[in-house]
């Protein structure tokens, strides 16, 4: 199993990509202690030592499933992206090998309609000699 630290640094932020920046910015606000104490917040009863600790460990899992969310969203992202730019050049491809099928019809039909007017001057040419 491997050993993560703490200190690990995140991968490189892709650029340009503002669902994954939203991600990001939900993740990093919800790993804030101050906003998941709020939650055990009780009218009369003050926070104690004991109610940040909890706020600090739902902070923590908080912060790892939101940038885990933002990551694991932009891969599919540029999963589905790649996908979908595989398929077009299939299709190109497929587009392409068609229109090359044709091209040699259209030269085969070139050369069979150029035999049968030969063959029709040989025997234009072969009547006119008897």
């Amino acid at each position: 199993m491997n050993k993560v630290s703490i200190n690990q640094p995140l991968p490189p932020l892709p650029a340009g990509r503002a669902q994954f920046n939203n991600k990001m910015a939900q993740a990093l606000a919800s790993g804030d202690e101050r906003f998941n104490i709020k939650q055990y917040d009780r009218p009369g009863f003050s926070r104690g030592a004991g109610l940040w600790n909890q706020a600090g460990i739902e902070s923590a899992k908080n912060l790892a499933e939101g940038i885990a969310d933002a990551y694991s969203t932009d891969l599919q992202n540029r999963q589905a992206n790649a996908l979908t730019g595989l398929q077009n050049a299939s299709a190109r491809a497929s587009q392409a090998q068609s229109l090359g099928a044709l091209q040699q019809q259209n030269k085969y039909a070139n050369q069979m309609a150029a035999l049968q007017a030969q063959n029709q001057m040989l025997s234009l040419l072969g009547g006119l000699l008897r």
